[in-house]
């Protein structure tokens, strides 16, 4: 029913250089909406020319119990058809035009203090298999002091890291090329890894050689099996705060901001193309020194 969705799906690729993920998930919500159409049997030519249709939808969407997220998202994915379908003169105008979606409340994520990644980094120095805990700690560092995504480190191969320029170069998002500095405590870790542990994992069965970070039995380390030695080690630290990868990541940033660095180098170094993504940090950053301030402030009334 809707129109031209296979060549949509090409300009997405290769035009926009979107990821394969940003291009399933634009995909399923508009099959959504077409099946919505199909079970009403609504024509295409009646959703360009009734705005009604749409404004039933994502009431449809609402009443559904779908999170303003999810509605936000859908919204986007069909507003980049019908931009589409515009580009290409297929329709005149945008039918979402003057429809509006839920406004999402900003959530700020969880951050980790500079004495807790301290902590954290010392419980996997002291763990009972050496071999792992140098890839733990490893991890641990290029996930803090390089802002690495946890996807990053499990696709992450020995020609992507440039020992002589102090640098790691790969694709990430949108198969946009990143370059990101090894800091000196990253290079150090990513050498004792790699002479001291790696060099034994590799040799192991079932070896996946071109990867940087190997389970026990040699394969590439899995998103599950990096989300478990961290939960480990910050149960160990005993931190009660809701701690994944991606709160290094967030740490990171929001530690270069309280360093008072250039905010335009902060999304260099994430790897952001929309700057208002690393706007969040600024905000994380005065959040983190509202909070110390309390505490220093309640201190001294005690």
């Amino acid at each position: 029913m809707l129109k031209n969705l296979e060549h949509f799906v090409q300009v997405l690729k290769i035009e926009k250089n979107h990821s394969s993920n940003t291009i399933d998930s634009y995909l399923s919500d508009i099959k959504s909406f077409e099946k919505y159409l199909i079970k009403r049997k609504i024509s295409f030519k009646q959703i360009i020319h009734e705005n009604e249709i749409l404004k039933k939808y994502f009431r449809y969407l609402s009443q559904s119990k779908i999170s303003p997220t999810s509605i936000k998202r859908k919204y986007s994915s069909l507003s980049s058809y019908f931009s589409y379908l515009m580009d290409r003169k297929i329709i005149k105008k945008n039918p979402l035009n003057g429809i509006y979606t839920p406004k999402i409340k900003t959530k700020l994520p969880e951050i980790l203090s500079y004495d807790e990644i301290k902590m954290i980094f010392r419980k996997s120095e002291n763990t009972d298999n050496e071999l792992l805990g140098l890839r733990d700690r490893c991890i641990l560092e290029l996930l803090y002091s390089c802002g690495l995504r946890v996807s990053e480190l499990c696709e992450l191969q020995l020609n992507n890291i440039q020992f002589d320029s102090n640098v790691i170069r790969f694709f990430g998002k949108g198969n946009k090329e990143r370059i990101i500095p090894l800091t000196i405590n990253a290079k150090e870790q990513l050498e004792t890894y790699l002479y001291q542990s790696r060099h034994i994992l590799v040799n192991r069965k079932s070896s996946e050689q071109k990867y940087v970070f190997l389970s026990n039995n040699g394969k590439r380390l899995t998103r599950a099996a990096i989300w478990q030695s961290i939960k480990k080690y910050v149960n160990a630290a005993g931190i009660s705060k809701n701690v994944s990868p991606h709160t290094f990541r967030h740490s990171f940033a929001t530690h270069l901001i309280d360093g008072e660095a250039n905010i335009i180098e902060v999304q260099a170094l994430l790897g952001h193309s929309d700057i208002s993504q690393t706007e969040l940090y600024i905000h994380l950053s005065r959040n983190s020194i509202n909070k110390e301030y309390m505490k220093a402030f309640d201190k001294k009334k005690n």
